[in-house]
């Protein structure tokens, strides 16, 4: 598992959307995300990002803390140590406030011709 220096995410709102800030986890400590463009209302598209440069044992984006938001696609830039960056979309998803969406997946795996 490399470090991970920062994350990118674009989420893709479908036909229900919420308010207050979008929050993801990592190791389990939830955080608001950064340097976000956007809104998270019906149809609409949010940005933003985080500094991690730690190890992520694990990264969700977290549901609202009141009603549902319906996610048409999430996708992901990872920029992380040792590798080149990568990028990873995710499909449609509906959060709440008991529920987090999995956003971590580890670098491909180098290709090698023999």
């Amino acid at each position: 598992m490399p470090k991970l220096n920062s994350f990118k995410i674009r989420v893709e709102t479908g036909d229900q959307g919420t308010e207050g800030p979008v929050m993801f986890s990592i190791n389990r400590h939830t955080l608001p995300l950064e340097n976000v463009t956007g809104d998270t209302g019906a149809g609409n598209i949010f940005e933003g990002g985080f500094d991690v440069n730690s190890f992520a044992h694990s990264l969700t984006l977290v549901g609202p803390e009141k009603g549902e938001w319906h996610i048409k696609k999430i996708s992901v830039h990872f920029d992380c140590e040792g590798v080149q960056p990568y990028s990873v979309t995710f499909g449609e998803v509906m959060l709440d406030e008991t529920s987090q969406a999995n956003l971590w997946q580890d670098p491909p795996q180098p290709v090698f011709d023999v």
